[in-house]
């Protein structure tokens, strides 16, 4: 699991990380929380999408598993972008200049990471080990 994971930055950057997580799970979120409010057929395809873009929201905003998330909301993001989709069907991402600053977003995360404030810092984050010495018997 290390590998899918760059680094964990602390600081200002992890601040930033934190922010910018924010942002792009609470606005995956609230759109598909909209569209799933607005889809009356509980078994139509775009309210299943939409509840699966809705728990990748959220996994954005704690901070679990981002990358993987944030490759499932850039590639949903994508789709939205060069779909054929009418604007009276999204709310948030009503153009495709939304749609694609929504996608770079999501890139940025999936390049950079979490950043030291997630869950996944705290999971899979670098340790420190800590190799007491052996003692040795006399040897008189």
């Amino acid at each position: 699991m290390q590998r899918t994971f760059s680094s964990f930055p602390s600081g200002w950057a992890g601040a930033a990380l934190l922010v910018l997580r924010l942002v792009v799970g609470a606005s995956a979120t609230l759109e598909a929380g909209l569209i799933v409010a607005r889809d009356h057929t509980p078994a139509h395809m775009t309210t299943i999408a939409a509840t699966s873009v809705a728990i990748a929201g959220i996994g954005l905003i704690i901070g679990f598993l981002t990358p993987i998330a944030s490759v499932f909301i850039c590639l949903i993001g994508a789709v939205i972008m060069v779909a054929c989709i009418p604007p009276a069907a999204l709310l948030l991402f009503n153009s495709r200049m939304a749609a694609f600053e929504f996608v770079v977003m999501s890139a940025v995360l999936i390049i950079l990471g979490p950043g030291a404030i997630s869950v996944d810092a705290r999971l899979f984050g670098r340790r420190e080990v800590a190799i007491r010495r052996a003692s040795r018997p006399n040897d008189s």
